[in-house]
């Protein structure tokens, strides 16, 4: 009986204290000038975790083994780089989610892959860290060398270096640019229907506020480019996908964002996955990629020409 007692109280104590830490961790989000939850700002992707988990990794590992799985996990994104002049860098670090170290965005399927079918598959191989040896014209390279694909289109992504976002919101729009290679991506929450005719890479993104949570469900796809380029694998969307995203604020500086893509075309099954964005004060969006005067693929192309001409020039010598 005692021992019973003394169990009771334990527990008693235990849900006493978590209520006590939940009450004192609860964030009261602030309110914008139109009464809606404040998202406004710059957010921003600051670390190197991966699409989809290693096999025999858990989605949750500790701070010892999150970093030296960054290391890793950096120095095999970039493996490819044999140009000693060219110093890549990125953030060394896992995505921390509600203060836990993450080892892959995907969090369903619970093995974290990408749920291809047979036809994505055959698709899916060309990825950015796997096969970049095509130049025989623009079409062989990825899309975001072709800065036709963009990191804000739904669902957003994350890519081995700080990447920055805007947010701005208004009565009845939300709009997100993302700093690289991105159009503006409008939300509309007034509901403002789209034409099935027109299609395109962002699709056409409906808005509403459950609670403190913006939820968004984008349609209306193009099958223009399907790839869209992450860390690892490329995910593939459909023009039959459906996309539910989910953002809500956490704290002054995490903002949780959650997706859910549903596409028979490319998959047996939905997958989803998270991450939190990170504050930053700097207030600025700063296009340094896809700007005016990016002429990177005319230098790659004739690049390639030139290891063309000299590699014809050394096989004649021989």
């Amino acid at each position: 009986m005692r021992f019973r007692k003394v169990s009771g109280l334990v527990v008693a104590l235990v849900v006493s204290s978590l209520s006590f830490a939940q009450s004192e961790d609860i964030y009261e989000v602030a309110r914008n000038e139109h009464g809606q939850p404040d998202f406004q700002g710059v957010w921003s992707t600051r670390f190197i975790t991966p699409l989809e988990r290693y096999e025999g990794t858990p989605l949750v590992v500790s701070p010892e083994f999150a970093s030296g799985f960054a290391q890793a996990t950096y120095d095999a994104a970039f493996a490819g780089n044999t140009d000693p002049d060219i110093d890549i860098f990125g953030p060394l670090k896992l995505a921390i989610v509600k203060g836990e170290y993450r080892s892959s965005v995907l969090v369903y399927p619970e093995d974290g892959v990408l749920p291809y079918n047979q036809h994505g598959i055959s698709n899916s191989s060309f990825g950015y860290f796997r096969d970049n040896s095509g130049f025989d014209g623009p079409e062989q390279r990825p899309g975001v060398e072709r800065c036709i694909e963009g990191w804000g289109a739904p669902p957003m992504r994350a890519f081995p270096y700080e990447l920055f976002y805007g947010f701005v919101q208004t009565p009845d729009k939300i709009a997100i640019v993302a700093e690289e290679n991105s159009p503006l991506r409008v939300i509309h929450m007034d509901g403002a229907t789209r034409p099935e005719a027109i299609r395109t890479m962002e699709g056409h993104s409906i808005g509403r506020w459950e609670g403190e949570t913006l939820v968004v469900e984008t349609t209306h796809y193009s099958d223009t480019v399907p790839e869209r380029a992450a860390t690892g694998r490329p995910m593939l969307i459909s023009s039959k996908a459906h996309v539910i995203e989910r953002f809500t604020r956490l704290s002054e500086t995490e903002l949780f964002y959650q997706y859910t893509v549903n596409d028979p075309v490319y998959y047996n099954d939905e997958f989803r996955g998270e991450f939190s964005f990170t504050w930053d004060d700097s207030g600025h969006i700063y296009e340094y990629a896809c700007h005016e005067g990016n002429y990177s693929m005319t230098g790659a192309l004739m690049g390639a020409r030139v290891q063309e001409a000299e590699a014809r020039t050394a096989e004649q010598s021989n």
